[in-house]
């Protein structure tokens, strides 16, 4: 089969595929079978997506399994032309390109057809990726550190690795342990090869007495860089900092100087009156400090409202930034719909922001992606119905009528207190049937490691010491790099609350299935569903968000009158096979207490 535009089309697209085909056999025989109809003939490819990859010279064998094929006649074809006409097909490929392969199976019953993708591939050394960003490494004397490299074009022939230390032989395993047992500085070198050739790479590994301390604010989104924080009197800002390689019990809290009786690692600062006032955070007796300013604006929360007018649009009309996780739709031009031409915050912004308008959807990514959209107008909550809409793409599975394709954003709002026009204010989640249940980690983080070859998976590590990758895939898309192209740095972080994902494979069928969650979520099929768009493709499925539902860091309740931005993240850190990363789509933010 050809490729389908996503890869929650290619979910539903197999699913349908599978009921029809158990329609057709169970309509063809007694239920008994005592008396009925042979059945046709049933093909199950040997891979999942019907999509096969080879490198160029190479030979191809396809072994696929049969049903009701007793005496059959077997036909492999390519453009009309017969190739074997034997069960098992077996093909050497030496010119490049993309070939699509027609099996057909006849039994006195009828036929059966498949049409399977053969992708040939020019000849490639390996490459290596470190979730590493940069070469160098800094390590605590007496620490251990095991290297996990990412390589491409693993799987040919004559494959090997070998580890190095300061070039003396180390290792030959996939992965290297080495233990910064004395201070100084060490090389580290994974060197492979395969049939055409070899590469290494090198890691400058510092170890040193004590690692540096980091303790910093962070600021409302990946891009912006003042920690300063605005808010009206009355009402409280929580202050958090991140602490890098600090195991932190109490921090020492100041505000103007004067000591706070505060020792927790969060600071809930209420002004009483508009000012500035100047908060300091202080941890292993001055080892590592961080400061913050916060502004008690001097107005009202009614002050800030702004009441749309006839005019004013119910769909959002800016896109402030997009900063999705690296994934398989970030950077593809063919169904991805991108041009190639977003690499720079500006460029991807006003992609972003042309795709909304016109009801084409926009992929966050991995975990933690994000999208951050203003309107024209401030939202204001309003009782007894949902204040505004996302609309994504989630779709039950048309077999069973649940499971399906589900891939949760969570919903976070922001008033624009200090009146500039920017979602440089305070963002506050919405709150979801996930809140607070065993699985839910509020505060979760993930590193995304730019790969150092085209076409790579990409790693990343998380501030629980888990690590992963995204995968790439071959079968369905060509870009170089899953990586943002606007993304600057060899790395970035990417914070938010992470869901215990709902992603399982059937062992029965093999397909994914990703269930969907109670409310809350955006890209989600739940209560708070207000139309169920396509059931195939799920294009317009719609959520409804309350106003209300906004809550502080922990967990309690705000009581917001209007919102001016909406961000939405990638809610899980998962992947389903060969379908690829779970990742938030969004096609459109409206305003529901307003009509077009």
């Amino acid at each position: 089969m050809r490729l389908m535009p996503m890869k929650k089309s290619l979910f539903s697209f197999f699913c349908v595929a599978l009921a029809v085909i158990a329609g057709a056999a169970l309509s063809s025989c007694n239920k008994d079978d005592v008396i009925g109809t042979e059945p046709e003939p049933v093909i199950i490819l040997d891979s999942e997506t019907g999509i096969y990859t080879v490198t160029a010279g190479r030979e191809l064998t396809i072994s696929p399994a049969y049903r009701y094929a007793e005496n059959a006649a077997f036909k492999w074809t390519l453009d009309g032309r017969i190739l074997a006409l034997t069960p098992e097909f077996s093909y050497v490929w030496n010119d490049t390109g993309e070939f699509f392969v027609t099996l057909t199976v006849t039994t006195s019953a009828g036929s059966a057809s498949e049409e399977i993708a053969i992708n040939v591939v020019e000849p490639a050394i390996p490459a290596i990726s470190f979730p590493i960003a940069g070469d160098e490494l800094m390590l605590a004397a007496g620490t251990e550190y095991i290297f996990a490299p990412e390589i491409s074009n693993r799987d040919e022939e004559d494959f090997a690795i070998q580890w190095s230390v300061n070039g003396n032989v180390a290792g030959n395993d996939d992965t290297f342990l080495f233990r910064a047992s004395d201070t100084g500085t060490y090389t580290v070198t994974a060197s492979v090869r395969n049939t055409y050739g070899s590469t290494s790479k090198s890691i400058r590994v510092e170890v040193v007495e004590k690692l540096p301390s980091g303790l910093a604010f962070p600021t409302p989104s990946y891009f912006s860089t003042s920690t300063t924080r605005y808010t009206f009197a009355g009402r409280p800002v929580y202050l958090t900092p991140m602490a890098d390689k600090l195991d932190i019990e109490t921090i020492q809290w100041s505000v103007d100087g004067v000591t706070a009786e505060c020792t927790g690692t969060t600071f809930v600062f209420t002004p009483d009156s508009p000012g500035e006032y100047l908060i300091n955070a202080s941890v292993n007796h001055g080892a590592a400090t961080a400061g913050v300013k916060v502004v008690c604006v001097d107005a009202s929360e009614n002050d800030r409202y702004r009441a749309p007018t006839p005019s004013s649009s119910p769909r959002s009309t800016k896109v402030f930034e997009w900063v999705p996780a690296p994934g398989q739709f970030i950077g593809e031009t063919v169904v991805g719909g991108m041009t190639g031409n977003e690499t720079t915050l500006e460029a991807a912004n006003a992609w972003a922001e042309r795709r909304l308008e016109n009801s084409y959807y926009v992929s966050l990514g991995g975990f933690g992606g994000y999208i951050i959209v203003g309107f024209d107008h401030s939202i204001a909550k309003k009782e007894g119905s949902y204040d505004f809409s996302i609309t994504g793409n989630a779709f039950l599975n048309v077999q069973t009528g649940a499971g399906g394709s589900n891939e949760p954003g969570i919903v976070y709002v922001m008033q624009d207190v200090n009146g500039n026009g920017l979602p440089d204010d305070e963002w506050y989640e919405l709150r979801g049937s996930e809140t607070g249940q065993s699985g839910t980690r509020q505060n979760y983080a993930v590193t995304y490691y730019r790969p150092s070859a085209p076409q790579m998976n990409v790693q990343w590590t998380d501030n629980y010491g888990e690590s992963g990758c995204i995968d790439y895939l071959s079968a369905f898309h060509r870009q170089d790099y899953y990586y943002p192209a606007w993304i600057d740095e060899d790395s970035y972080t990417l914070r938010g609350t992470c869901l215990l994902h709902r992603t399982s494979q059937s062992p029965t069928t093999g397909f994914w299935d990703n269930s969907a969650f109670g409310w809350g979520y955006a890209d989600n099929l739940g209560s708070d569903n207000l139309n169920s768009g396509d059931s195939v493709t799920g294009d317009g499925q719609k959520n409804g968000f309350l106003i209300e539902n906004a809550m502080y860091p922990d967990l309690s309740h705000i009581n917001l009158s209007f919102i001016d931005f909406i961000m939405v993240k990638t809610g899980v850190n998962s992947k389903a096979g060969w379908l690829g990363e779970v990742s938030t789509e969004v096609f459109g933010f409206e305003d529901l207490n307003i009509k077009q």
